[in-house]
């Protein structure tokens, strides 16, 4: 119980420091609270939004999905209170890195609507994660879902927060815009806030539409056959957004400039393919500047998550999250009128990321679990690279290289421990039909290594992708 109430309080305190630290900038994109009065009155409306948020999930998930530990009882909350959290391992994968990080960002964003600056919001995401672990199920609270939610939310609360006032901005039908961040929108309709007026910020902005065929492999020591393997086409819809210039950032204003690519795809019962990528900056400087060269470099923040295999979102044969800060360099130069090169570079830590490993199930049952995949939390190290060569009339090429590598964290996992290894590359051709629309082809390959301790399968994961794709340009 004490300990809790420290952790509630500390979480305060952050509130109202981070108030006087970042309070210095009355541009839009930062908060605009003035007084301790202010303060406390949009505070309090931010964190009972989250409050609402939390009680609509309990709803959900004892009247809808039928859970038995949708609701909390007073006990739960009691023994949450007062004893020690868990650390929890064997959730669905997606449930945990992505179903978190979603809840995360949707905490984050009523803080931002009611004028609290980027690192601010962070104590409405972590106020709304604790809150929900205490009394928004009755399970035992999981401190590693408190961090998913928590850090996992950041950088896309910051994304969409941005992009809900862009298209705010743009003048997208209200309904439309909701959906872009509905806990933004809520706020919106509660409190009367009215959006500011942002400009337009998007540097780039594209849909696509594609089909594919693809290849995927899973294979564990010890055993000679396949695990799961698929072969076979797959619709595939995704967008990538780039906000503020890439190549002329020089700002201390968290995200000003940020990039997300989502990929979504699947066939009728056999194949799943999820992929975000993003990276925003902390702060940056611009070294180089000329009419034909630019480049910006700086602190960045990274959320990504790659699921792709086995149908079935919790089952995914290849999986990977990873939350990085990473020094990353941004770079252009105009080779001639009508021809252009860029270059992006990441390098850094993954300061929390996750794989899964399976086991046997005649392992696994001596220790009481009839699962035989696991959560594999872990610290590592990440590349990625990207590539284009842009030319008017021939087209456009891209490329892009991203490596991880992650080992176990000590004592977040009962059963084993180990190293994962991740290569994801991807190469594209595409030309314009038109001003808005091109078309292209593209490759795709991704491969996962597992090593792990004791009786617990090293594997291996391969998927391979061809793809067809129309995109729209704005």
């Amino acid at each position: 119980m004490i300990k809790t109430k420290k952790l509630i309080l500390c979480l305060l305190l952050i509130l109202f420091l981070a108030h006087n630290a970042f309070s210095q900038d009355e541009t839009w994109d930062l908060h605009q609270l003035s007084g301790a009065g202010q303060t406390l009155k949009q505070g309090l409306l931010a964190a009972a939004a989250g409050q609402v948020l939390n009680w609509t999930f309990s709803v959900f998930n004892n009247y809808i999905y039928g859970a038995e530990w949708g609701f909390p009882t007073r006990q739960s909350v009691y023994n949450n209170l007062s004893s020690a959290w868990k650390w929890e391992e064997e959730d669905d994968f997606v449930v945990n890195q992505i179903g978190h990080p979603v809840m995360g960002f949707l905490h984050y964003g009523p803080g931002r609507a009611s004028g609290f600056g980027f690192y601010e919001s962070v104590f409405f995401t972590a106020f709304g994660s604790a809150t929900w672990e205490i009394w928004g199920e009755r399970n035992q609270a999981s401190i590693n879902d408190f961090i998913t939610s928590t850090i996992g939310g950041i950088a896309p609360g910051e994304i969409f927060y941005r992009l809900y006032l862009e298209a705010h901005a743009a003048g997208l039908p209200e309904p439309l815009i909701f959906f872009i961040n509905p806990m933004v929108g809520l706020q919106r309709l509660v409190t009367r806030w009215n959006p500011p007026d942002t400009g337009r910020n998007l540097y780039e902005l594209r849909y696509h539409l594609g089909f594919g065929y693809a290849e995927t492999n899973f294979s564990v020591s010890g055993i000679e056959d396949n695990i799961f393997y698929f072969r076979g086409f797959f619709p595939e819809l995704g967008f990538r957004a780039v906000y503020g210039n890439p190549f002329e950032q020089q700002t201390s204003v968290p995200f000003r400039h940020f990039e997300i690519d989502v990929a979504f795809g699947m066939d009728l019962g056999n194949y799943n393919h999820l992929r975000i990528i993003s990276d925003g900056y902390l702060f940056s400087f611009s070294p180089v500047y000329s009419e034909t060269t630019a480049m910006s470099t700086g602190l960045s923040l990274h959320f990504d998550f790659v699921g792709m295999g086995q149908f079935g979102m919790e089952d995914a044969t290849i999986d990977q999250y990873s939350n990085a800060l990473n020094w990353t360099i941004k770079y252009q130069r105009f080779l001639s009128p009508e021809t252009t090169f860029q270059m992006k570079l990441h390098n850094g830590l993954t300061f929390f990321g996750v794989s899964k490993y399976f086991a046997d199930i005649e392992i696994v049952k001596p220790r009481g679990s009839i699962k035989t995949g696991y959560n594999n939390f872990g610290l590592g190290l990440n590349s990625k690279s990207f590539f284009i060569l842009d030319q008017s009339r021939w087209g456009r090429i891209e490329a892009s290289l991203m490596c991880y590598a992650l080992w176990t964290i000590p004592g977040t996992t009962n059963l084993s421990s180990g190293t994962a290894y991740w290569l994801f590359s991807d190469i594209a051709y595409s030309r314009n039909l038109t001003r808005n629309l091109s078309m292209g082809l593209s490759y795709f390959y991704a491969n996962e290594w597992g090593f792990f301790n004791g009786d617990f399968w090293d594997q291996k994961k391969s998927n391979e992708i061809i793809k067809m794709f129309v995109a729209w340009n704005f």
